[in-house]
């Protein structure tokens, strides 16, 4: 239809020619992007949060081995995001302290406080709504300054692990300071130490050996997620 765009349908002087450009266009972006005008069922986001019976929780992780471009990878946690959002409003924790947890690692690239992103809007939406309905967040990065403000603003306690980077510990270092607190030995934290700080209080060195699930020491490579993924296998 657009590419025989009926005459007195638009008012635009060059309307006919853009009508004609625009499946080329989207032709183009369903080549460059494996998510734009797929087949398949759309998942439910409780899929990813609801336990197999007999379980207690479900992990899932998402890979991007898929998704080789940047642009691709932000695109999809945005809908990723939306939906969770939309899921979580519709189904609250209710009486329940937390309905699921989501964990977002590498959080700078897709909430960043240079550059908007494509997710940028819909993860300060989730840092500064989720909280009401029972949905917690983690927003991990190594450059917490890289991190949008109103992202790492609306965060009620704040982790810091080792870190061994002269930048990443002069911005560990002032960002503690600011809030009334020191972390001075943070180069030399062993495994499950951190410096936590929550609302009201300044950081504070603690140990937690505790691990949120059992898995091998390393993750799959990308051949396996590949193949798992070919055989319609959790991960």
């Amino acid at each position: 239809m657009l590419e025989e765009l009926p005459d007195g349908l638009t008012s635009l002087r060059n309307g006919a020619r853009l009508a004609a450009e625009m499946p080329d266009a989207l032709r183009a972006a369903m080549i460059n992007d494996p998510l734009l005008g797929r087949s398949g069922e759309p998942l439910d986001p409780g899929v990813l949060l609801t336990p197999a019976p007999g379980r207690r929780a479900r992990v899932s992780v998402i890979s991007f081995v898929g998704l080789p471009a940047a642009a691709q990878r932000e695109s999809f946690v945005n809908q990723l995001q939306m939906a969770l959002f939309s899921w979580i409003k519709a189904n609250p924790a209710g009486d329940r302290p937390l309905g699921g947890l989501f964990v977002m690692d590498e959080a700078q690239n897709f909430a960043s406080s240079g550059a908007y992103t494509a997710c940028t809007a819909s993860t300060i939406a989730l840092a500064s709504q989720a909280r009401k309905y029972g949905l917690g967040l983690i927003f991990a990065t190594q450059a917490p300054k890289g991190l949008h403000n109103r992202v790492s603003g609306n965060a009620a306690t704040q982790f810091y692990g080792f870190l061994n980077a002269s930048a990443q510990i002069a911005a560990a270092t002032e960002l503690a300071r600011a809030k009334g607190g020191r972390v001075d030995d943070i180069s030399r934290l062993d495994a499950g130490q951190f410096y936590v700080a929550s609302e009201g209080t300044g950081f504070q060195r603690i140990r937690v050996p505790q691990c949120l699930s059992h898995h091998p020491p390393s993750p799959p490579t990308e051949e396996e997620v590949v193949a798992k993924a070919a055989r319609g296998l959790d991960m």
